[in-house]
């Protein structure tokens, strides 16, 4: 499966970059995410809490960033898997400046299986673009909050 999408911030892309590498923005803002911890590893440990359609369950997993390029560019890996399926997932992200603030354009590839996979594709992508979009929403609402 294969998503892309574009998401407009009002603050500089020094502050978005610091924004989408903060462990706490990250953890309040990734959909059902209930820890994310950064082992010596330089990965992060991942535990959600999250249902597509009628598929409902709990997942642990890893992400680490790579191929990074502070503060324009990066890719993230992540994989994941519990009783409902799996998930594997390669993001590159690029934050651009515009004349408001920046951008940040991402492209993902997502391997899915396992009964996620069964609900189907058109469903999976239309359900991962809206949580993709309450991210970014969530990131921007925590800006404003003075998080960051």
């Amino acid at each position: 499966m294969n998503l892309s999408g574009t998401a407009k911030f009002k603050e500089s892309y020094d502050v978005i970059w610091e924004a989408l590498h903060s462990e706490e923005i990250l953890k309040n803002a990734i959909p059902g995410c209930q820890s994310l911890t950064l082992n010596e590893d330089g990965e992060y440990d991942v535990y959600l809490k999250l249902g597509v359609a009628a598929v409902k369950g709990e997942y642990t997993g890893k992400a680490k960033f790579e191929d990074v390029e502070k503060p324009t560019h990066y890719r993230l890996h992540a994989s994941g898997s519990g009783k409902p399926g799996f998930v594997d997932l390669q993001m590159d992200c690029k934050i651009e400046p515009i004349e408001e603030g920046c951008q940040v354009i991402w492209e993902c590839e997502a391997e899915i299986g396992g009964m996620i996979a069964g609900v189907g594709s058109r469903v999976i992508g239309g359900v991962a673009k809206f949580l993709a979009g309450n991210f970014f929403k969530d990131v921007q609402k925590q800006l404003k909050a003075g998080v960051l």
